[in-house]
C-alpha cells in the first residue's frame, strides 16, 4: 500500500518565511498536490527524481519552498527531514561555503529531531557547532573531516564532506532528507577558489548526489535559462518543474487576503478587474497592495487601481524588477535592434520565425547573427522559444509589455503609450489586441521621414517628418468620441485608419472614415487622412476613398 502524506492539523512556521504575514500565502494547490502527493510517494518508495523549479524572480518560488519546508517540518512522524539552503548572489570562498552549508544542515537536522525551532531561528555557526554535534554523534565524522581539511587548507575536501553529509546521513539513519536549495544557479557564479576566481563547475558536485534517492534535491532559480543550462549539463539528474502564475480562483483569493491585510477596500468587480490586470502573477498582486502609492486604500474605484498600477509600472517594484532584467542584457546585446525585436514580438502577440523577423523589421543581418542575438535575449529571460528552434515569442504579459514600452517605445518608433488607457482596456478585456500588430508594422514604415508618394497609391510629393505617433487615440469628432488607430504628428498631421480583419475594407468603413475626415477638415483643413487594409479594398470603397482625398497606403506594408 502506498504511503500517503497527511497534512498536519497546524503548521509550525519553524523556518521564518520571507513572505512575512503567513496568511498572505495563498493557493499553489497543484504544486502541493504534486510534491506532497506523487513526488512524496516516490520519495518514500525510494524512486523520487530530483526536481528543478524554474520561474523568473518574484514568481513565488521562495514562498512555496519555505512553506513546503515548514509543512514537512510539522510532520515529525514521517521521518522526512527538510533541509533548506539559499545560495546568495555574493562572492564567498569555497571554504566558507562548505562551512555554511554544513552548519545549516546540522541546525535543520537537529531542529527536526528535537522539535526545536531555535536552531532555525537562531542557528549555530560552524565555529559554534562543537556542543551541537554532541547531540547528533552521527554527524561527528563529517564535522571532524571538515575541520581537519580546513586546518590543512584543503577546501575541495571540505566541500566534499559537507555536500555528501545529507545523503550519507539519510542512508545510515534510514530516513529521508529533502534538500531544498534555493537560487541554485548562483552555485556556479559566486563561489571562488583561493585565487578568488569563480568556480564555474561547482554544480558538477551534484552529478552523483542528485541521484541519491535517500536525499533528493528540490532546487530553484530565478535566472531561468541560467538554471536550465546547469540542469542540461547535469544530464537526466533533474526534472524541470515550471512555476507559473496563480490560477484564477487562487489569484482572486490572494486579492481578498491582500486587501484585508492592507486595509484596502474592494468589491467583486474590483477582484475581477485586478485578476484581468495581473493574471495571477504573484509580484503584480503583491505590488498592487503593498506599494507606497496605494494612498486611497480604495480599489472599488477603478481610477485608483489604474493610478496605483501606473505608478508601479513606471517607478515602483514592478518597474524595478523588469528594468533589472531588461537593462542587464542590453549591455551585451546591440540595444537598438534588440529593443526593436522585443517591441515587434510584443505587438505580434504570437510566435515569429527568424525569417519573418528579418523581413518585417528589414534587419541588415544574417540568420546566424539574428539567432545569436535571440539566444542572448532568451538567456536573459526576456523572450522564449516557440514550438520549434526557428520560432520565438514573448509570453502574453501586459504589465511586462507596458514596462518595456514605457522605457523604450518613444525611442524606437516615436510612439508614446497611454498606459492608463491600456490598463483600463486590459481590465475590461476589450478587443484592444485586434489589429495591434498590423498597426505596429504600419508604424515601422512611418516612424522616420517618408514621402507620401512612396507610401500611398495615390500619394502626393510631400515629405512627412514624424515627431510623435499616437496609437488608439480617442478624439472628439463632432458630438461623438472616436478612436483613431494612428495619428502622426510632425510637420503635418496624418490620421490613419487600419483594418486588420479577414474581410476587405468596404463601403461602410469608407463612409465612416470620410465622415470623420470631413468633420475634422472643417476646423483643420491641413490634417491629412489615410487608410491601410491588410486584405485590400472593395472596388467601390477604394474609389470612394480616393475621390474624397483619402490616401490609400500600399499593400506591401507588413507583408
Amino acid at each position: 500500500m502506498k504511503a500517503m502524506f497527511e497534512m498536519p492539523e497546524t503548521i509550525t512556521y519553524a523556518l521564518p518565511e520571507l513572505i512575512g504575514n503567513t496568511d498572505l500565502f495563498v493557493g499553489r494547490k497543484k504544486e502541493f498536490d504534486y510534491f506532497l502527493g506523487v513526488w512524496y510517494n516516490r520519495l518514500i518508495g525510494n524512486m523520487a527524481q530530483s526536481q528543478a523549479i524554474v520561474a523568473r524572480r518574484k514568481k513565488g518560488k521562495t514562498a512555496f519552498l519555505q512553506r513546503l519546508f515548514n509543512i514537512l517540518w510539522s510532520c515529525p512522524e514521517s521521518k522526512v527531514i527538510p533541509f533548506y539552503y539559499s545560495i546568495k548572489d555574493l562572492n564567498i570562498t569555497l571554504a566558507e561555503f562548505a562551512k555554511s552549508f554544513f552548519a545549516t544542515f546540522t541546525n535543520h537536522y537537529l531542529s527536526f529531531l528535537e522539535r526545536n525551532v531555535e536552531y532555525l531561528q537562531h542557528p549555530y555557526s560552524f565555529e559554534l557547532l562543537d556542543t551541537l554535534i554532541e547531540k547528533a554523534p552521527e554527524l561527528r565524522r563529517h564535522y571532524e573531516s571538515i575541520k581537519k581539511s580546513k586546518a590543512e587548507n584543503e577546501w575541495g575536501l571540505m566541500w566534499e564532506a559537507a555536500s555528501r553529509a545529507p545523503s550519507e546521513i539519510a542512508v545510515t539513519q534510514k530516513i529521508k532528507i529533502v534538500q531544498i536549495i534555493d537560487e541554485f544557479q548562483n552555485i556556479n557564479a559566486y563561489i571562488v577558489n583561493k585565487r578568488e576566481n569563480t568556480i564555474d563547475s561547482m554544480s558538477g558536485t551534484y552529478l552523483d548526489l542528485a541521484e541519491k534517492k535517500e536525499a533528493p534535491l528540490i532546487i530553484s532559480g530565478s535566472e531561468v535559462h541560467g538554471l536550465i543550462n546547469i540542469i542540461q549539463r547535469l544530464t537526466g539528474r533533474f526534472s524541470v518543474y515550471p512555476l507559473g502564475n496563480l490560477p484564477e480562483e487562487e489569484a482572486k483569493e490572494a486579492v481578498r487576503q491582500y486587501a484585508q491585510a492592507t486595509d484596502t477596500r474592494i468589491d467583486e468587480h474590483a477582484v475581477e478587474k485586478i485578476w484581468n490586470l495581473t493574471q495571477g502573477d504573484p509580484l503584480y498582486l503583491k505590488a498592487l497592495f503593498t506599494t507606497r502609492y496605494n494612498d486611497t486604500k480604495d480599489y472599488t474605484n477603478e481610477d485608483n487601481i489604474v493610478a496605483t498600477y501606473t505608478q508601479e509600472i513606471t517607478e515602483g517594484e514592478i518597474y524595478g524588477t523588469w528594468a533589472e532584467y531588461i537593462t542587464k542584457i542590453f549591455v551585451e546585446v546591440n540595444e537598438r535592434n534588440a529593443k526593436r525585436i522585443l517591441l515587434y514580438l510584443f505587438q505580434a502577440g504570437e510566435e515569429r520565425t527568424r525569417a519573418q523577423i528579418i523581413k518585417d523589421l528589414k534587419l541588415d543581418m544574417t540568420d546566424l547573427e539574428l539567432q545569436t542575438k535571440l539566444q542572448k535575449l532568451m538567456k536573459a529571460d526576456l523572450i522564449s522559444r516557440g514550438v520549434t528552434y526557428f520560432d520565438y515569442k514573448i509570453a502574453k504579459d501586459k504589465t511586462y509589455e507596458l514596462v518595456f514600452r514605457h522605457l523604450f517605445q518613444k525611442e524606437i518608433d516615436n510612439c508614446v503609450p497611454d498606459i492608463r488607457k491600456e490598463l483600463r482596456q486590459e481590465m475590461g478585456r476589450t478587443n484592444y489586441e485586434k489589429g495591434k500588430f498590423r498597426e505596429y508594422l504600419v508604424r515601422e514604415r512611418i516612424k522616420k521621414p517618408f514621402n507620401l508618394k512612396d507610401l500611398a497609391e495615390n500619394g502626393i510629393d510631400l515629405t512627412i517628418k514624424p515627431k510623435t505617433i499616437l496609437e488608439r487615440e480617442t478624439v472628439k469628432v463632432g458630438l461623438r468620441d472616436r478612436e483613431i488607430d494612428l495619428i502622426v504628428k510632425g510637420n503635418v498631421e496624418l490620421w490613419i485608419d487600419v483594418k486588420d480583419t479577414k474581410g476587405k475594407y468596404g463601403k461602410r468603413e469608407a463612409d465612416r472614415w470620410i465622415e470623420i475626415k470631413n468633420v475634422i477638415n472643417e476646423k483643420s483643413p491641413k490634417t491629412l487622412f489615410a487608410t491601410y487594409s491588410q486584405n485590400g479594398y472593395s472596388s467601390s470603397a477604394k474609389g470612394l476613398l480616393e475621390a474624397n482625398g483619402v490616401y490609400v497606403l500600399k499593400g506591401e506594408v507588413g507583408k
